[in-house]
Order: structure tokens, then sequence, then C-alpha cells
């Protein structure tokens, strides 16, 4: 009985032995998988990210008084204005939403000496307050009037400020409407805002034409191309192996045998997403950007991008 019962447990360790041995055999003959990039001319383009929002060139408030005041520029936080002598509104002509023309009357206001003066808008825009009614007396603003002209107000960071130059092209992003469109820096800011103890500079980026659904105080999101090399060879970030200037990619030899070889780079222009490579490969090269699902670990650039001139 118990000769029969070492026979049986023989078998069944027999029989564990050869699955394990086949599990064996498929884990050491399996072909190894590649994730591949296959060079060819392309665009290799730099951006810098920044957050904002659509605004109106300038906000002017009307009171009593011959001149108006300037109380908001390109987004900043409205100012109440304050016109010194309190007096009596007479008329108001317009109401909020109204476009006007330069020399429109928006209202007039009985003056200190018991006669009208009449007020009138001195460049054209839309009505955008009403903050007072006829009869009664003030020494604020009685009608704020905005530019309507549409500028994209954002803040970069100090380390991607000497990146930015006037002119530049930039996509601006609408994510309340889900819209996007196109524009270009006017204007960069030359001292820093501290937001939560990042140095930022306000750029003015100027478009055109405003999506449908727009409205001035919308978040905004810019990002502005600041280097661009076109018909070149590159490669993913992801693909670079090793420390600057040292750096290698892994290339296929195309065969299908998985034969892979180190090759040394040289850099050019280091994008958002690709990387020009100078020296070291050429079109139809397959590089290799991940192997069994791990990515090589990508090349190290040094300080945070935009430290300085070459990112």
């Amino acid at each position: 009985m118990k000769k029969k019962r070492w026979l049986w447990l023989s078998g069944i360790l027999v029989v564990l032995l050869v699955i394990v041995g086949v599990i064996a055999n498929r884990v050491l003959t399996r072909e190894t998988n590649f994730e591949t990039y296959e060079v060819n001319p392309t665009s290799v383009v730099k951006t810098v990210g920044a957050n904002g929002q659509l605004a109106e060139t300038q906000l002017l408030a009307y009171g009593p008084s011959e001149q108006p005041i300037l109380i908001s520029a390109n987004g900043a936080i409205a100012i109440p204005a304050q016109f010194g002598v309190s007096l009596e509104i007479n008329s108001i002509e317009v109401s909020v939403g109204d476009k006007v023309a330069a020399g429109d009357l928006l209202f007039s206001y009985k003056n200190q000496f018991g006669g009208s003066t009449r007020v009138t808008a001195q460049a054209a825009g839309i009505v955008r307050t009403l903050d007072t009614a006829e009869g009664l007396r003030t020494s604020g603003q009685v009608v704020t009037v905005g530019s309507n002209k549409p500028v994209v107000s954002v803040f970069a960071s100090e380390y991607d400020a000497d990146l930015l130059d006037l002119s530049q092209k930039a996509s601006i992003e609408l994510d309340a409407i889900d819209a996007v469109f196109e524009g270009a820096v006017i204007s960069i800011g030359q001292v820093a805002n501290s937001v939560s103890g990042i140095k930022q500079y306000e750029v003015l980026v100027e478009v055109k034409k405003i999506p449908t659904g727009a409205r001035f105080g919308m978040s905004a999101t810019a990002e502005i191309e600041v280097e661009r090399a076109d018909n070149v060879l590159a490669v993913p970030i992801n693909a670079l192996i090793g420390e600057s200037p040292e750096v290698q990619i892994l290339r296929s030899d195309a065969t299908g045998d998985n034969q892979i070889e180190s090759v040394k780079v040289t850099l050019g222009l280091r994008g958002d997403s690709l990387v020009e490579i100078t020296s070291g490969i050429k079109k139809g090269d397959l590089v290799i950007t991940g192997i069994d699902g791990q990515v090589p670990a990508p090349v190290e650039f040094g300080p945070p991008r935009g430290a300085g001139n070459n990112g």
C-alpha cells in the first residue's frame, strides 16, 4: 500500500516538473518586444505654457467730471473711481450692453454753477456698468465703458521669461467653451508678480477674433511657440539614454530579428515631445522607445526649462 502511494506521488512530481520546464522554456525563448519610432523628417516645437484670462484692453469710468478714469487694464481687478465733488445726475442716456462711439452722449450732471454738463465717450466701446441713477448725487463712477478689444492676459514663469519675444505665435484655449484660437505676443512685463512664492511676468497676447460664446474674464491657457525647427530628424524624448552630452539611443536594424545597437547622438533643439538629432541617425531608422513596456530613462537636461536661452 505504501509502495502504491509512493508511485502516485512520484507521478504527480514528474507532471509538475514537466509543467515547470515548459513554462521556463517559454520564458527563456520568448522574443523580446520593442516599442519603436521610425525616424522621418518632422518639426520640433518648443513652447512656453502660461495661464490667465481673456480680457479687454481697458475699462474707463465716467463720473461727474469731463475726463474719465482708467480703472482696469488687460483684465486687472477694477478699482472704483472717485471724482471728488458729489454732484446730481440729471440724465443717463445709455444702458448696460450698449455700443457707443467716441463722442456719444453717456449722461449729464448738474455742475457746481447750476448748469448742466454733458459727458461723452472718449473712446468707442461697450457700456459695462451703470453705478447710479438719475436724480441721485454721487462723487463716484456713473458709467463704465469697456474697450471691447480682446487681449489674452497670461502669466509666465520667471524660468520661461527669457524665452519670450514679441510677435511669437500663441495658441489659446478657453476650457469653459472648449475653444481654441490663435494670437501673437504684443507685450512682456518687466516687473514680476509673486504668485504663491513664484515670480511670474504678465504676457499680453493680441487676438484678432474670439470664438463664438467667449466672454471677457474666462480662464485661458496659452501655449506660446518660442522655438521651432522644421524638416529635421528627431526622436521622442523618452528614447534618450544617458547624461548630456554623452547621450545615446538604442536602434533596431529593421530586419525583424530584434538586433539592436547603441548609438551615440548629438542633440539639437529640445522640443516639448521631440528632440532634434543632428548626428547619429538617418531617415528610416527604428529607434527603440521601450522594451517589454519599460521605457529607457530619459536624459536629464539640467536646470528647469527656460533657465537659459538654450532651455
